[in-house]
This record gives structure tokens, C-alpha cells and sequence, in this order.
């Protein structure tokens, strides 16, 4: 149990490391050395949410906070930016 947890911890470290890439599930799962099945699976279970899910919630997030900080970048610019 607490593995899974280190697991998701640094497959969540390294998302938001790379969240203004273009990051796949199969990114993030082979920087935990896991099949993008297995690791889909666990991620869901330990967090309620897919990690397709996770990934593009954190870069609408990011957007918002983008499109509220960086006045001088257009809504096309940011949106280029986290995909």
C-alpha cells in the first residue's frame, strides 16, 4: 500500500514537471517502469480518477491560471501551450 502511494506520488511529481509537454499515459508509466495498463489500473485505484482524467484536469487548471497571470499571451497561445 504504501509502495502504490510512492508510486502515484512520483508519477504526479513528474506530471507536473511535464505538464507544458505533450505527456502521454505511456510517459508517465514507463518513468515508473510499469505497463501502461498495470499502471492505469493502480492509478485509478489509489486516486478515483483515470489517469487520462488526471492529466488533462491539471492542464485545464493550469490553463486558468495561465489565462489569469499572463496577460500578455492570447487564449490561442496558452492553449498551444498545455494542448
Amino acid at each position: 500500500m504504501i509502495i502504490k502511494k510512492s508510486l502515484i506520488n512520483k508519477s504526479i511529481e513528474y506530471i507536473l514537471l511535464h505538464i507544458d509537454e505533450d505527456i502521454s499515459i505511456e510517459d508517465v508509466a514507463n518513468h515508473c517502469n510499469f505497463s501502461k495498463y498495470h499502471f492505469s489500473r493502480m492509478f485509478k485505484e489509489e486516486t478515483g480518477v483515470s489517469i487520462y482524467s488526471f492529466i488533462k484536469r491539471i492542464k485545464m487548471d493550469q490553463s486558468a491560471v495561465s489565462l489569469k497571470v499572463e496577460k500578455n499571451k492570447t487564449i490561442t497561445d496558452i492553449g498551444v501551450n498545455y494542448g
